[in-house]
């Protein structure tokens, strides 16, 4: 059995115990790093990148659940092999303090509860978006978590538009929450609020801001790096796409 350490490019802001495929992932309040422990595997390698995979779908779920961006810092290697009794055996790297670190609550001991979860391509997504500071790339980042889970939850058929699978995935997924998207809907300055929320929505994501920033053609309606309006437009959606996106994972959580 084996536990892997990395190395974070910036201090966690919290505490938190993960655990996916059965490996416990933690992120401690104020080190820079994320470790991973419970690891089946034959060798060192072998190890290291199952940790690696583990480690960074935490650090996906930490961007959408909690407003926490972080990323990993690919450098040394710092892993222990662990005997049957808990024993370290063998060690390459330092030994590290997460491992034993504890909450301080009120004098009390505590580490923190375990939070079960699962691996997402569009939590990759949302994080590599979070972490773009390009406007233009923040956007289609998390459009494509948007895009990813919208494609899970209705494939259009033959004859159908593209932009109907964000349609239907919007239903979906604000079915008793309409007025919430409504409400942060409204602030973007071409919202219509003659027409419907979901209507509206899917035009403001998809048809000016998604299909605009993935072309160049003279002859089309487009969104042009520098420019000034091109870049306030797509500043102007990055609100509503993080919150339908971060509505998106948490339906993708609980029922996909």
């Amino acid at each position: 059995m084996w536990n892997v350490y990395f190395d974070l490019t910036s201090p966690s802001p919290i505490s938190l115990n993960f655990e996916i495929n059965n490996f416990r992932v933690r992120v401690i309040e104020s080190f820079k790093q994320i470790s991973v422990h419970n690891i089946q595997a034959v060798n060192q390698n072998a190890a290291w990148t199952k940790a690696l995979d583990a480690a960074t779908t935490c650090i996906d779920c930490l961007s959408w659940k909690y407003d926490v961006v972080l990323s990993i810092n690919i450098g040394r290697l710092n892993i222990e092999e662990i005997d049957l009794i808990g024993k370290t055996v063998n060690r390459t790297g330092y030994a590290s303090a997460v491992a034993r670190a504890v909450i301080v609550v009120k004098g009390i001991h505590q580490t923190p509860a375990i939070i079960k979860i699962k691996k997402s391509e569009a939590a990759s997504h949302y994080r590599k978006g979070c972490l773009s500071v390009d406007p233009f790339d923040k956007f289609r980042n998390v459009y494509f978590a948007v895009e990813n889970i919208s494609s899970q939850i209705y494939r259009k058929q033959p004859g159908e538009p593209e932009k109907i699978e964000l349609e239907r995935a919007l239903e979906v997924c604000f079915v008793n929450r309409l007025q919430s998207l409504f409400e942060v809907a409204k602030a973007e300055p071409t919202f219509n609020a003659k027409e419907t929320t979901i209507s509206e929505v899917t035009r403001i994501l998809y048809t000016i801001n998604r299909c605009q920033l993935n072309h160049s053609k003279v002859y089309k309606d487009k969104k042009v790096p520098f420019d000034p309006q091109s870049e306030t437009e797509v500043m102007n959606a990055l609100p509503l796409v993080k919150f339908v996106a971060k509505t998106f994972l948490e339906y993708e959580e609980s029922s996909l």
